[in-house]
């Protein structure tokens, strides 16, 4: 997933969310718990993904921050 939009990931994971509902309004006994498991866990991918989507600018900063911390100095 990596490699699509932070965008496409949302949409696709609030497509796959949809559908594990419905498939857990027909399931019965065991079935039910796990499929309501799946869309509780899928509902927590969503929600870190909005949480990265909307910290973008943040994060990059972090990161080249990170980046600069490791590099060796460099002596001339």
């Amino acid at each position: 997933m990596a490699e699509r939009s932070i965008y496409a990931q949302i949409d696709e994971i609030k497509e796959v969310i949809e559908l594990r509902r419905r498939d857990h309004l027909r399931s019965r006994g065991r079935d039910e718990s796990v499929m309501a498991e799946h869309v509780r866990r899928l509902e927590c991918v969503l929600k870190t993904l909005e949480w990265v989507r909307d910290n973008q600018d943040d994060l990059k900063a972090h990161a080249k921050i990170r980046r600069q911390e490791g590099k060796p100095e460099q002596t001339g």
